[in-house]
């Protein structure tokens, strides 16, 4: 029998412990002599199950990546169901509502992430006529209209991006065409066409590097490649196929589900491109064909959704990589000693602080409890029982400003020591509902409203003794979240504006002035969290009556964009977070809310870990 050596030409190591794993590490072989056991760096591809969909539809549009993906449209499971206009956005995690089409549709095509979509064409059986050349564009939360495509058209492929699409095949109205067209964010213009004509086939990839997959002409086994200009043929696909999906590019690509003829049995096959011969890939977990996928991610990552049989709400994600990935989730903590709503907290998820609010019934509390990562313990109370005011810092060096102390509004200011609150230099005027972040020795302040009906931009600096002015927030604002320093914050969503409504503002403070940066995916009020500058989250917002799914969903922050990462076991509006000071944003506590809640949830962020495998013989 041949040698590792014999075959490979090189003898394997013996190591007294695994070494730093790192992609380099692939393929490799070694004996770990600790463990007695041979052991490699190998790649790992599976799909696993993720956050349902809102709404179960099929047909429906769908693109994007598997952290900005967005459907729309689709029908029901009524098969004489007209189309709907429906969004929904994926962000690696769970699915959320969008701004709503102005045109029903299923059966049409999309490219595009979520932040900057386009959708095309489609057929409606509520529509007079039931195929349309409409063209919508989508900004991340709604949709205007686009350039006409130049025909009415339906069940093609689509590809790339809002400013650089390309759209091909399909139904014209009712017969099959080859057509080619490529957008430019306003206009179309006619390209190569396709070698053969066919409808209902997986589309992924770039306007200079499309893929078309089968589809519905006997059906198919045809795979086209698009460069720019034209088509060619490429390697075959293993079996006819209707109604799939696919995500890559014409060189690297995956293609997932579909059916071997129309409204046949759906399919759970997944097979691998290569630029040349597809090789099969580990299979779906739910058969579904008539689905969204991903057509702008990569092979290596996609996500499939929605779709036949009975109009799925089943999302599951495929990974190809050396890493075991754990997805951001939340867990029971210890209960308060005292229900209560609107007070206010501060440290971290083993430290944390949690003092004053409301039982209820107008009154005001000044109970003061600290959290070891296990369980609540009473501690020295508030000098002055309050609600509705600022917080923020750590367990030992914590701060509340403003807020309402009957039988009035408040400007005062107490400091947290890890023992006991102590009055500090009070506020430049009274304040209910402010937004804070820092510690005691180095806080800020900003937003909130004097009286309750005149909301504020202002913001105040503290140094431990004085308040200084600092720089305009940039629009009047309660009820927000914060984290960070006092030369390093980060204002996050609330209630303000212009016209006053939730907000999904985010800005990065230096100390002196405010930066706009991503917006929050969706807006919020009374919305908490934790972290740093650069990496923080978002929890705990009021139900939004549009989108109740926003009240348990959970949003991170990279320091330029917020993704979806994990829902709340509960809804806890008017809830609180500890972490205004941690290190990132992967770890996390919030506590309280409705009805005096008691309950405490802690929040440990999503991993990537390179993790070597042992060989074993099968």
């Amino acid at each position: 029998m041949a040698t590792y050596e014999d075959i490979y030409g090189k003898r394997v190591k013996e190591l007294s412990a695994d070494p730093t794993l790192n992609s380099s590490y692939e393929g490799q072989v070694w004996y770990n002599s600790g463990s007695d056991v041979l052991k490699s760096l190998v790649q790992v591809k599976a799909w696993s199950t993720s956050g349902n969909i809102t709404t179960k539809r099929r047909a429906p549009g769908g693109s994007g990546t598997t952290t900005a993906g967005i459907f729309a449209g689709g029908r029901d499971g009524d098969a004489a169901s007209q189309g709907d206009h429906q969004t929904e956005e994926y962000s690696g995690f769970s699915w959320h509502n969008g701004g709503d089409m102005s045109q029903d549709r299923f059966d049409t095509q999309m490219a595009g992430p979520s932040s900057a979509a386009v959708i095309i064409g489609g057929y409606d059986i509520g529509s007079s006529p039931n195929t349309f050349d409409s063209v919508e564009e989508y900004d991340g939360s709604s949709w205007t209209g686009g350039g006409a495509y130049p025909q009415d058209y339906f069940a093609g492929g689509a590809a790339g991006t809002q400013t650089a699409a390309v759209s091909f095949g399909g139904y014209f109205p009712a017969s099959l065409t080859n057509n080619t067209f490529e957008y430019n964010g306003t206009s179309w213009t006619a390209s190569g066409d396709m070698n053969e004509g066919r409808g209902y086939l997986a589309a992924c990839g770039t306007q200079t590097a499309a893929l078309a997959v089968c589809g519905k002409l006997s059906p198919s086994v045809l795979v086209e490649e698009y460069n720019g200009s034209t088509w060619s043929v490429g390697g075959d696909y293993p079996t006819p196929n209707v109604n799939a999906a696919a995500s890559g590019t014409s060189a690297t690509a995956i293609v997932f589900g579909g059916a071997i003829a129309p409204g046949g049995t759906a399919l759970n096959t997944c097979a691998s491109y290569d630029g040349s011969v597809f090789a099969a890939e580990t299979s779906l977990s739910t058969a579904r064909e008539s689905h969204a996928g991903s057509s702008q991610s990569t092979a290596q990552s996609a996500y499939a959704c929605a779709g036949n049989p009975t109009s799925s709400a089943a999302t599951e994600e495929y990974n190809s990589t050396t890493a075991t990935l754990t997805g951001a989730s939340w867990s029971t903590g210890g209960s308060l000693n005292t229900g209560r709503s609107h007070g206010q907290g501060a440290g971290a998820q083993t430290s944390g602080l949690y003092y004053g609010g409301s039982t209820g019934g107008g009154s005001h509390v000044n109970n003061s409890e600290e959290y070891n990562g296990t369980s609540w313990t009473e501690g020295n109370n508030l000098n002055t029982a309050r609600r509705y005011m600022a917080g923020s810092g750590t367990q030992t060096a914590a701060i509340t400003s403003g807020g309402i102390a009957p039988p009035a509004d408040t400007a005062a200011v107490e400091e947290y020591d890890g023992t006991s609150w102590s009055n500090g230099t009070s506020l430049p005027g009274a304040n209910r509902l402010p937004i804070g972040l820092g510690v005691s020795t180095a806080a800020v302040v900003f937003g909130g409203s004097q009286p309750y009906t005149s909301l504020k931009n202002t913001t105040f600096n503290y140094d431990g003794s004085s308040w200084t002015s600092g720089g305009t927030y940039p629009a009047v604002m309660v009820n927000g979240g914060a984290c960070g320093t006092q030369t390093a914050g980060l204002g996050f969503g609330g209630y303000g504006g212009s016209p006053l409504a939730d907000s999904s503002l985010t800005c990065e403070y230096d100390g002196s002035s405010w930066t706009t940066s991503g917006s929050l995916i969706i807006a919020g009020d009374f919305i908490r969290g934790g972290g740093i500058q650069t990496s923080a989250y978002a929890v705990s917002r009021s139900n939004p009556p549009a989108n109740p799914a926003a009240a348990v969903m959970t949003e991170q922050y990279d320091g330029t964009s917020w993704a979806n990462v994990a829902n709340q076991a509960t809804s806890r509006p008017n809830g609180h977070a500890a972490g205004t000071n941690t290190a990132d944003n992967t770890t996390g506590l919030v506590f309280s809310g409705p009805s005096n809640s008691t309950a405490t949830e802690e929040f440990t962020g999503g991993s990537e870990t390179t993790v070597a495998r042992i060989l074993t013989s099968s």
